[in-house]
């Protein structure tokens, strides 16, 4: 989705109108408009500012329009920034697949659990025996999720994990790494 797309969606979640949005991050509705058009791309400023006025975490909004191969390389950064290891294994078809694991990715571990939860309720809302409750409550159960998703972390407390751990882990990681590139270069 474009970054547009992206704002217009999680307005409308929010019951929002363009003129609404405009006033609450000091922009007219034209450019809120214009933005969820795809006529004007917000500065990273707007963005903030459109982000916090939803109460969704800033990177939600940004475009998410990206090929495999994009995919691909994003999935490696991250591997190489929080220290993955990729491995291969086989799929419940018997598919070759990739995965990436994270020992001590305290973020990771809560996103986990969510998503076990979510594939739960998608569970139970398949045995609703009535086409349109199991429509209904399909679209609840991907809505919930979303919405878990585009606030994730900020606005989920400590219920699944303290985020100044996942801080403290990650400056231990760079102050490591910082220290193993300057071992390198004495």
């Amino acid at each position: 989705m474009t970054v547009g797309e992206n704002i217009r969606r999680i307005r409308k979640e929010r019951g929002l109108t363009q003129k609404q949005l405009g006033e609450l991050v000091g922009a007219s509705e034209a450019y809120i408009r214009a933005y969820e058009n795809g006529r004007r791309n917000p500065k990273p400023s707007s963005l903030e500012k459109i982000a916090n006025a939803l109460a969704v975490n800033p990177e939600v909004l940004e475009n998410s329009d990206f090929d495999m191969i994009k995919a691909m390389h994003r999935l490696f950064q991250i591997a190489r920034q929080y220290n993955g290891h990729l491995f291969a294994c086989k799929d419940e078809e018997g598919n070759d697949t990739v995965g990436i694991r994270f020992e001590t990715l305290t973020l990771m571990n809560a996103w986990c659990q969510r998503y076990e939860k979510f594939l739960e309720d998608v569970e139970k809302c398949n045995e609703i025996k009535d086409a349109k409750k199991r429509g209904e409550a399909l679209i609840k159960a991907e809505t919930d999720y979303d919405r878990w998703m585009d606030t994730y972390p900020e606005q989920h407390g400590d219920a699944f994990f303290d985020l100044s751990i996942q801080q403290l882990h990650d400056q231990v990681m760079e102050d490591t790494e910082h220290r193993l590139i300057n071992d390198k270069l004495d």
